[in-house]
């Protein structure tokens, strides 16, 4: 072999050597901030659908597998019950609003009297003075003789009965303002009847339950004619309106998570169509199988041992942007490369 040739072939092996190198040690950088991880799933939050009062299903107005939007009706129940309830709170309502406009002309008619009564005050305070003055004229004229003592006699009794009127005065004053009652109980017996009415109408409204929020019907199993109890789970809506992955990450790996690092996600269901992510939040705990925590006892640990260990995985939670909806299945495989990706390009 030529020296030419010998230096051409040193040069290309030092070439492919330094390109090795650098793949390494770029897949051992990428091995010490990216994680990836196949065991994982598409997820969504879910809300169990059911009625906050008792009665029988009148009508289901969804199927299985439906998209709902917020706000959508998805059954009623008989509101029948309900109506008569709402009814007979209004009549109760309109009895105690009834009672509390008797109650106000009674209390009207009781202002009156004390009214009257304390005039009568006056007036006998009056007859009581000038049946006192017209004794103190008569006395030193009675006293003289220039008039009859019958007549001064006559006018001290006047003078005793109009005191014993005035007197008579002020307590069925002091009576008449005793009298006067309040509105207290016929207005509390209002407001009370008021929140009965309001309770009964609510009841009523909740009859008819609505989507709370955009999502997918699964689990129905009931038809019209059901007898539900309040909070009866009836089925389960999935939302669509935000979607996640939940991926199982090995606790060695967790160190090169943080969150909103970029995550490019793949659902089984297609495994071609990337799909964009950020990472939401990493799971803080998991159930310990090899240990049971008695209540007000002593830990209990099985008297065995592992020779292989495994490690731990934790949860992290992944928020999906913009997936395609065909390929956001809940329960559906996905595999999740987290800090990498086609889609962290």
């Amino acid at each position: 072999m030529k020296p030419q040739e010998q230096r051409f072939g040193r040069v290309i092996a030092l070439v492919i050597i330094a390109g090795a190198v650098t793949a390494s040690f770029a897949a051992y950088r990428q091995s010490q901030t990216s994680v990836s991880s196949d065991d994982a799933s598409i997820d969504a939050d879910v809300v169990h659908i059911a009625a906050a009062v008792a009665g029988r299903v009148a009508e289901m107005r969804v199927s299985e597998n439906e998209l709902v939007k917020a706000g959508d009706e998805l059954f009623r129940l008989d509101p029948a019950p309900y109506q008569l309830a709402v009814d007979q709170a209004e009549s109760d309502l309109a009895v105690a609003r009834g009672l509390l406009e008797t109650r106000r002309r009674s209390i009207a008619v009781e202002t009156s009297n004390a009214t009257v009564a304390t005039q009568q005050i006056a007036h006998a305070e009056e007859n009581h003075a000038l049946a006192a003055r017209t004794v103190e004229r008569l006395r030193p004229l009675a006293a003289k003789s220039y008039i009859p003592y019958q007549q001064f006699d006559q006018a001290r009794v006047a003078e005793a009965d109009t005191a014993t009127a005035l007197a008579q005065a002020r307590q069925a004053q002091i009576a008449s303002q005793q009298a006067i009652g309040t509105l207290d109980v016929e207005t509390a017996t209002v407001q009370a009847r008021e929140a009965a009415l309001a309770i009964a109408r609510r009841a009523l409204d909740q009859t008819v339950v609505r989507a709370p929020h955009d999502g997918r019907v699964t689990g129905l199993s009931v038809l019209s004619g059901e007898i539900v109890a309040p909070g009866q789970s009836l089925f389960t809506l999935i939302a669509t309106d935000a979607w996640f992955v939940s991926a199982n990450i090995r606790e060695g790996d967790l160190g090169a998570i943080r969150s909103g690092a970029c995550v490019t996600a793949y659902s089984l269901i297609d495994r071609r169509q990337p799909i964009k992510g950020v990472v939401e939040g990493i799971g803080w705990g998991v159930l310990d199988e090899g240990r049971i925590g008695l209540p007000r006892a002593l830990p209990y640990v099985a008297r065995s041992m592992n020779w292989v260990r495994v490690a731990q995985r934790f949860p992290v939670r992944i928020r999906l942007i913009d997936p395609p909806e065909p390929l956001m299945r809940a329960g559906a495989s996905a595999v999740v490369e987290i800090g990498y990706g086609n889609s962290c390009r």
